[in-house]
């Protein structure tokens, strides 16, 4: 009999370890929750591929003014008095209108075109002086002449390269087909050659001229020293940069092109290499960058960041016709059309057109 309990105090302690699997087997530890999701990237903000105005420096103003002939008179006058006031009129640097001596301008030349929408031609006069090329911007105003804006560039007339053609052309306007843009140029060079060339295109809105657009349009950077000034020595990076309609896009659509390459040290050294359509003709490589015109502001603005050209900021494709149930679609190209060639090599949808042809 005294086994007895011994034997049931056995059984009970062997009991208990195995209800207790078995609770374990049932019940199962709470689940932690799962991470919480990373918010998507916000997408990279929109920023223009150029910009800036460079050496050009645009000022508006609101004169009345005497109109353009009569200030060619002026500023061709024997009397000192007489240019210092004609120079003043068209906004040149205040250190000639002070000098004891008013100089005579190196060459003067008048614009007539409409820059807006008003109905009226708008005058540009430009002078080429010691060290800078003006342009007044001025508008009619009744039997007057009112000057709204002055463009100026310091560079120095003993520089046989830059004279008004090359800081002043008029083409005709993407936002109006009816009037003009005019597009100055200003070009900045290093001591060690390198250049940088600025574009600014102007239009008038309501009375008040406006930059509507302003960009690096030629940039060119060598990798070493140079054996002469503007004379590259080495490789160099060349970039040319233009805007032009997208009619494919909508109305007051442009596409700002850039297109890059690369000279070699014999190609550089080349005279020839000074030339514009020299660099254009080296260029390989393109991307694109879509604009808009903002009526609100006047101006072009980016609505996407700069891309190879061919692959984006294409209109979209129209969806074709649904195929029926259990039937598939019709994959043959329509009678005329040209399928797209692996890898995107399809007929290209846009027209580029060199830098210096009108816009």
């Amino acid at each position: 009999m005294r086994r007895l309990p011994v034997l049931l105090l056995a059984l009970a302690a062997a009991a208990v370890p195995a209800c207790a699997q078995r609770h374990s087997g049932i019940t199962s530890p709470p689940t932690a929750p799962p991470p919480p999701q990373a918010a998507p990237p916000p997408p990279p903000p929109i920023v223009p591929v150029s910009s800036g105005l460079g050496p050009l420096v645009f000022t508006q103003a609101n004169a009345v003014e005497p109109g353009p002939d009569s200030l060619v008179a002026q500023l061709q006058a024997d009397d000192d008095r007489i240019r210092a006031a004609a120079l003043s009129a068209i906004g040149a640097p205040t250190s000639y209108v002070s000098r004891d001596h008013v100089p005579v301008p190196h060459s003067v030349q008048i614009n007539y075109v409409a820059l807006g929408n008003s109905g009226e031609l708008d005058a540009i006069l430009t002078v080429e002086l010691d060290l800078h090329l003006v342009s007044a911007i001025l508008v009619p105003s009744g039997t007057a002449w009112r000057r709204i804006a002055t463009v100026t560039y310091a560079t120095t007339f003993a520089d046989p390269t830059i004279n008004l053609g090359t800081f002043l052309h008029t083409v005709r306007s993407l936002i109006g087909p009816d009037h003009y843009t005019a597009v100055f140029r200003g070009l900045t060079i290093t001591p060690d050659g390198d250049l940088t060339e600025h574009e600014a295109h102007l239009n008038i809105f309501n009375g008040h001229a406006i930059i509507t657009i302003s960009f690096a349009s030629a940039e060119r950077v060598c990798e070493t020293p140079h054996l002469q000034p503007h004379t590259p020595h080495g490789d160099c990076d060349l970039t040319e940069r233009w805007l032009q309609a997208e009619p494919t896009l909508g109305s007051g659509a442009a596409v700002l092109v850039t297109a890059t390459g690369r000279v070699g040290m014999h190609d550089a050294i080349d005279p020839v290499s000074r030339m514009r359509l020299f660099d254009f003709a080296r260029n390989r490589d393109y991307e694109c960058q879509p604009y808009e015109f903002s009526d609100d502001a006047s101006h072009y603005e980016p609505t996407a960041n700069s891309a190879p050209c061919f692959e984006s900021i294409k209109p979209p494709t129209p969806p074709g016709p649904a195929a029926k149930p259990n039937q598939p679609s019709d994959s043959k190209p329509a009678p005329g059309s040209v399928a797209p060639q692996a890898g995107g090599g399809g007929t290209p949808e846009r027209q580029f057109r060199h830098p210096g042809s009108s816009s």
